[in-house]
């Protein structure tokens, strides 16, 4: 699924029209170069084929329901959510930071191929971009079994050692929302100690100004650079 038609307007009324029942998913093909939605009802489908329509990004609940799979499609841009915004992950989490500021700290972090990564760990000064959730969290839990707890994680690279008791444990660490709302922590408690948010994001990596200026400068480039795309790239075709 790559190629045509309206981007997040289409996809945003898509999942939240809320017009069918909370058992029916809709599903998304392409047919004739274009975009064809219909309804179906999961009440005879087995959990497996909703989840592999779910995660392929080829379906969402008709009500509107997000769900771990949706927000893997979503995180990764499989299928229609190719065409989604970046920010939309980060307004999906009900950030009050601005998506944009969360989005260029995450491509910062974890971008490559225009796009973050959230089952991305960095472990001594190395990062490692792995398949999906389920092999980071095995990953991170490795690292744990073996006495190590200095790594970061998932999409906005939350370091475990120093935040780890923010989360409810390891797996709730690689949870893109999750990872996402607790880095909006960090960056609002940084921004009520120094009242600036330019100070908050260059804190947000460090401290100290010799390595927290370079990392400033970087994340405020690609602000600058989504800035550019949302207003002169042409809009993602999915068909």
């Amino acid at each position: 699924m790559h190629s045509g038609i309206r981007t997040l307007s289409t996809i945003t009324f898509f999942l939240f029209s809320g017009l069918c029942s909370a058992e029916s998913l809709t599903v998304y093909s392409c047919e004739n170069g274009s975009l064809i939605q219909q309804e179906f009802s999961t009440q005879k489908s087995t959990s497996e084929s909703v989840a592999t329509l779910l995660r392929s990004g080829q379906a969402v609940w008709s009500r509107g329901t997000i769900d771990k799979y949706t927000i893997d499609a979503m995180a990764e841009g499989r299928g229609i959510w190719f065409a989604a915004p970046l920010p939309t992950l980060m307004q999906v989490a009900g950030t009050q930071v601005a998506p944009e500021i969360l989005t260029a700290i995450a491509l910062k972090e974890t971008g490559r191929k225009e796009r973050f990564w959230p089952w991305s760990i960095n472990w001594a000064g190395k990062s490692y971009y792995l398949e999906s959730r389920e092999h980071a969290i095995e990953a991170a839990k490795q690292l744990i079994k073996a006495g190590y707890t200095n790594f970061d994680t998932s999409v906005m690279q939350v370091n475990w050692r120093w935040h780890g008791h923010r989360f409810a444990n390891i797996d709730a660490a690689f949870d893109p929302v999750t990872n996402i709302r607790i880095a909006e922590q960090i960056l609002v408690e940084q921004f009520n100690a120094t009242g600036s948010w330019r100070d908050a994001i260059a804190r947000y990596h460090s401290k100290t100004p010799s390595r927290n200026q370079p990392y400033l400068a970087d994340v405020l480039q690609k602000m600058g650079e989504l800035q550019k795309k949302n207003l002169e790239t042409p809009e993602k075709r999915i068909c």
